[in-house]
This record gives structure tokens, sequence and C-alpha cells, in this order.
């Protein structure tokens, strides 16, 4: 007993003996970053202008995913030409009788590495603005020049289906089919301004076309070439053919500004419906093709259009001829949507205000 008691009165002396007191602060740590950021590098090739093929047979390949045996038969070309990579790698798939693979051939063109650099501002100028990949010692980048064709368009063409080809059809099938069958005929690309005629007979549960005659201009595309920096600037380039009509017409007003308010409206109509309506009205009144600064105003009874009043000036298209130096063109009617091209309009796409 006397020991314990012993025991417990050391510790307690020993605990009193060893406290302390402290001051508690706060403090603003500021680690410094730890991850290093690469610039990107460029590497310069040679690349061979004759292509390099080589073949895996599938013992080679056996047990391996489609990616690895893609690299399997590339490294097997690199090494048969002593080259680092292989551009442009087409593959084919050699198959057996029975559907099963045999054999994997790689065509490509081999190239070795020249030089490395660093890549500088300078170069922006030819490569995609996409966000440089970071932590990554090496990006490789590989493009090629922007290619431009030119369209040819032949003279115009009229096919008619026979009646053994529309067996089944509806007319939306028979025009796609007749465009498929003059495109083949002329071995052509494209089809413009294709235009056709149907006669569509309806039976008891759809509408058979008895016949179907269609008439387009083939259009190709020829003299694929690198684009100069004059036709990317200049030209306005787009990824479709654009056809600019070499035609236009000075506009003439027929009357001052009119102000023409309808009666009271049908409310089951629509109010582009009814705009519309008194739109044609105008033209019919005076005459006009269209109305220079055209504005509706619309009055409402609990939601419902009461009446609309329309304003603006009739005018007509005169004087149509070729486009010459000294026209200046509208170039919203020629390029609406900034894209280089016309939409929505006829032979009307350039003419000059007066």
């Amino acid at each position: 007993m006397r020991k314990h008691l012993f025991l417990c009165m050391a510790i307690a002396f020993m605990a009193a003996g060893c406290s302390s007191s402290y001051k508690l602060s706060t403090s603003t740590q500021v680690p410094l970053a730890r991850t290093v950021y690469y610039t990107p590098t460029l590497a310069n090739l040679s690349v061979a202008p004759a292509r390099a093929t080589a073949t895996c047979t599938v013992l080679e390949l056996q047990s391996l995913k489609e990616p690895q045996q893609r690299e399997t038969v590339v490294a097997k070309a690199l090494a048969a030409t002593n080259a680092d990579v292989l551009i442009a790698p087409r593959f084919t798939v050699n198959k057996g009788t029975d559907g099963k693979m045999e054999s994997l051939t790689v065509v490509g063109y081999p190239a070795t590495f020249i030089s490395f650099r660093t890549l500088n501002a300078a170069d922006k100028s030819f490569l995609d603005e996409k966000p440089i990949k970071q932590n990554r010692a090496l990006t490789r980048m590989a493009t090629n020049t922007q290619t431009v064709a030119d369209v040819e368009i032949g003279a115009k063409k009229e096919l008619k289906l026979e009646a053994g080809e529309l067996f089944g059809l509806n007319e939306a099938t028979a025009y796609k089919a007749a465009q498929e069958k003059m495109l083949r005929q002329e071995k052509a690309d494209l089809l413009y301004q294709p235009h056709y005629t149907a006669a569509v007979q309806t039976g008891l549960f759809k509408a058979a076309v008895k016949s179907f005659a269609m008439t387009a201009f083939p259009m190709k595309y020829v003299n694929y070439r690198p684009a100069t920096k004059d036709e990317i600037e200049q030209l306005n380039l787009s990824k479709k053919p654009v056809i600019y009509y070499n035609l236009t017409a000075d506009i003439v007003p027929v009357a001052g500004r009119i102000q023409l308010k309808s009666p009271n409206e049908d409310v089951t109509a629509k109010e582009a419906d009814l705009k519309q309506a008194i739109r044609a009205a105008v033209l019919e009144k005076y005459n006009a093709d269209f109305i220079l600064n055209e504005q509706f105003y619309v009055d409402y009874q609990n939601k419902i259009v009461t009446r609309i009043t329309i304003c603006g000036t009739p005018a007509v298209y005169a004087n149509f001829r070729e486009l010459s130096d000294g026209d200046v063109i509208d170039r919203e009617l020629v390029d609406p949507d900034g894209e280089g091209q016309t939409k929505g309009f006829s032979f009307f796409d350039l003419f000059k205000k007066k």
C-alpha cells in the first residue's frame, strides 16, 4: 500500500515539475509551386518520298489487342527502313476465305528526326490555335498545307428514271435515287441547281411515283493545290462550293413612304401570317418587288392582335446587268452571316443600292 502511495506521489511531482506555458499564434504559409511546365518542342523531320510497307502474320500478332497490333507492324516497318516515325500510315487487314485475319499490313512514309528546337511565338502562325498540353516534355505535332480546289461546272444534264427504277419509291426517295444516278453517270462530286418534276399517284396506302425527271449541272473538284495567303485572306474560302451570280440591279422606289393599316384581324390567325398578308397587299397595290425599310406596328388587346400597321417604301428592281468595276455591291446580301456565301437569295444576290 505504501509502495503504491509513494509511486502516485512521485508521478504527481514529476508532472508538476514538467509543466510549461506557451503562446498560441496564427501564421500564413506561402507554398511554392512544384509543377514544372515545358515549352513545346518542334521536331524537324526528313521524310522519304517513297512509301514503306511491312506485314505481320497472325502468329506474330496473337494475344495482342488491335492498338498493339498496329504498333507492332509499324515497328517492323521502321526497323526495315531505319526510320523514327511513320507518316500517314494506312493499315490493311488481310483475311482468309473463312473471314478471319491472316495478316496485317501497313503502308506509310518513313521519316527520321534531323533536329529539335523549342517552339517560339513566331511558330503560332502555322499551328492550330489550341491550348498547349501541359507537363509534356515533347509535344508531337504534324500538319499539312491548306488544300484548295477549283470547281468545274459542266453543261446542264437531264435524267429520267425508268418505271422499273421507280418501283416502291415515293417522291423523296425517287429524288435521292435520281441524284445518285446522275452523280455516277457524270462522275461528278456535286449537283448544282437540281430541279425535278414528278407524277405521283395516290393509292390506298401510299403515294406512288409514276414518272420522274430531273435536271442539274454536274460539278467536279479539279486542280487540287496548296492555298496561297492571298486566297485565304481575299476570297473567303469555304468548305462548300459557293456560286456568286454575275448580276446586279438598281433599286428604284415606286412611291414615298407608305403606311397601311389592316382591318380588324382574325384572332385565330398567327401574327406571322397576318404580317405576310398585309405585306402582300402593299406589294400588289403598288406593283412592287419588295419594301425598303419595312416596319410593323402591332396592336394587342388581351394578348390578341387587333390591328397591324405596315410602314416602308415600295420599290422594284430595274436595269439588270453584269457587274462592273463601278458597281458597289450590298455586302449584307452577299454574305449575311460572314461565312462567304449567300443564303436565301436568288439572282438578286448582288445588286447596287441607289
